[in-house]
């Protein structure tokens, strides 16, 4: 353990378990085995950690459970793991499970934040800078690219995948993979435009949002299918 680290007298940390310098870790707190806290990381009453890496500066809500075992029949026990990149936000009892199958991982990105009541379920991939609005609900082996922003009470079936810089609306569900770029909404989630604001966030100019609208317009607002969509966006878009 190293030096600076604050812990209240009341959590139960594992001997195993490894604290980075200058964490603190607040009453009634569990860290569990096979754990790594990095330095600068807050955890916050009644959180639970198992068998996952913590990156630094993190802040663990009150009540979150990062690393427990996955909700699912096919577990039997084998060694998996969930990793948390640095400065993070895990709110208020929002869950992320490790993996399942041998050394597998559940990964959460560097600077994402999962807002309160939300669950990332085994085998995801979540990218850097993501935001997972409250109670939205992940199921496993699911990906999300960098910039995602995850609507609240959102529902995703295993195995999608969810494109960079997508915004995703409130009580969306959805079965398929979702484009990058796109800003989806309702049940099932279809794409119903560009995320033009979160394109201007990052960067892209007009020049590159207006080829992406185009691109759009071709594939999922017009009367052409979708060989014929890409043909056209192969001869008039860069």
């Amino acid at each position: 353990m190293k030096t600076g680290v604050n812990i209240h007298p009341s959590a139960i940390i594992h001997p195993t378990a490894e604290i980075g310098e200058g964490v603190i870790i607040h009453p009634y707190v569990v860290i569990s085995e096979d754990v790594k806290i990095g330095a600068g990381t807050e955890i916050f009453p009644h959180a639970y950690i198992e068998h996952s890496d913590i990156g630094e500066n993190c802040k663990i809500g009150p009540g979150a459970a990062i690393g427990t075992a996955p909700q699912d029949w096919s577990y039997k026990g084998e060694k998996t793991r969930a990793i948390i990149g640095k400065e993070c936000q895990i709110r208020e009892n929002a869950t992320v499970n490790r993996g399942t199958g041998e050394g597998s991982v559940t990964r959460i990105g560097d600077h994402c934040m999962l807002m309160i009541g939300c669950h990332v379920a085994h085998n995801c991939n979540i990218g850097n800078n993501v935001n997972i609005a409250n109670n939205a609900l992940l199921a496993g082996h699911i990906q999300v690219g960098d910039y995602a922003f995850i609507g609240g009470a959102v529902v995703m079936h295993q195995f999608v995948r969810v494109g960079e810089m997508t915004i995703v609306g409130g009580f969306t569900g959805t079965r398929v993979d979702l484009p990058p770029y796109a800003k989806i909404d309702g049940r099932p989630g279809r794409v119903v435009g560009i995320n033009t604001i979160g394109l201007k966030r990052r960067g892209l100019s007009l020049e590159d949002r207006t080829a992406i609208k185009k691109a759009f317009s071709f594939l999922w607002f017009s009367d052409l299918n979708t060989q014929q969509a890409i043909e056209r966006i192969g001869e008039e878009i860069k």
